[in-house]
């Protein structure tokens, strides 16, 4: 039990302790509070209002109001000397604790919100990557007390993290983007052939689906392009059975380059793996593309300035130009 509630029970030792917490008390203010601790602990309404930058009349004027809504008398006036009643004894250090928690709460609040104010989340699908960095290594140059904190994920959970404001902008694929989150266009992401270097179709500048009839294909098991290479292989009547399915790029490229698979990736997961024991060559008719979009929940006046401001120099950017370079980032 509370200081509060053991000095009721004391007035009413009667009243069931059910009956203590279930009465509504009144609420004081956190004027009238801090009014009450400064002359608890100055002894004095003449320091106590020095102590909070305000008139003596009004400090004694706050002190009442208090006693009237607490329905009992907090200081013995009739001395020298101010001090506690046994009622003011009793929910001192209640309203310590209250103030106390009021003061900690302002500061963790201030620290949120200063921590909000200087951090810009961004997530992207790992093919991605590379085309990100660059530019966000620019930008930070130019806001080096920002706390860029960047993840890779899975395209479905990439746009639910930016849907419910985890991620502040995204990179990756227009697959089913909900209404609630805004898409600037970046590139055009086509699916490739990555082809042993000795292989019969490595010199040909671009293929056909059917040109993998009964060739043995690795292709990666996870997100939606999978789903789509298989489509399109059922589709043009390549089917399947040929078809290895790995989880990770690096598998995908030592099949290739042992000579026992064609692997199949989007053209962005084939740039920094270039190799004299593979060629990369497009797969045309059909054209298999993916949209490839910076992401993020749609403004609604909330969006924090600095979000704002990385947003529009990525879409500024990214698409436009080609990616910065080191140099050219260090000159920046």
């Amino acid at each position: 039990m509370t200081p509060l509630l053991d000095y009721l029970k004391g007035i009413d030792p009667y009243m069931p302790d059910a009956e203590l917490t279930r009465k509504p008390l009144p609420t004081p203010s956190l004027r009238q509070l801090s009014c009450f601790k400064e002359v608890a602990t100055h002894r004095s309404f003449s320091r106590a209002a020095q102590a909070l930058s305000m008139s003596q009349p009004a400090l004694s004027s706050a002190i009442r109001e208090l006693e009237t809504l607490l329905g009992t008398a907090l200081f013995d006036r009739s001395t020298h000397h101010v001090r506690l009643t046994s009622a003011g004894e009793a929910v001192r250090p209640q309203v310590e604790w209250m103030i106390n928690n009021f003061v900690q709460g302002v500061q963790d609040l201030q620290q949120l919100l200063k921590y909000q104010a200087d951090t810009v989340r961004i997530s992207c699908i790992p093919s991605t990557t590379h085309l990100l960095a660059p530019w966000l290594a620019t930008w930070q140059q130019t806001h080096p007390m920002v706390d860029l904190q960047l993840h890779d994920m899975r395209n479905d959970d990439l746009l639910a993290s930016v849907a419910n404001g985890s991620s502040d902008i995204g990179l990756g694929l227009e697959f089913t983007v909900p209404p609630s989150v805004e898409t600037q266009f970046v590139t055009e992401d086509e699916v490739m052939a990555v082809i042993p270097a000795k292989h019969r179709l490595a010199q040909k500048t671009d293929l056909k689906w059917t040109d993998l009839s009964d060739e043995p294909l690795v292709v990666l098991s996870r997100g939606s392009t999978y789903e789509m290479i298989v489509s399109v292989l059922e589709q043009q009547g390549v089917g399947t059975s040929h078809t290895e399915t790995l989880s990770y790029t690096e598998s995908l490229y030592a099949l290739v380059q042992s000579g026992l698979r064609i692997g199949l990736l989007s053209r962005l997961y084939t740039q920094g793996h270039q190799n004299d024991d593979w060629v990369t060559v497009p797969l045309k008719a059909p054209l298999l593309s993916r949209r490839i979009c910076l992401m993020t929940r749609a403004a609604n006046g909330s969006r924090r300035a600095i979000v704002q401001e990385c947003w529009d120099y990525l879409c500024e950017n990214m698409g436009n130009e080609s990616p910065p370079t080191k140099r050219a980032a260090k000159a920046a």
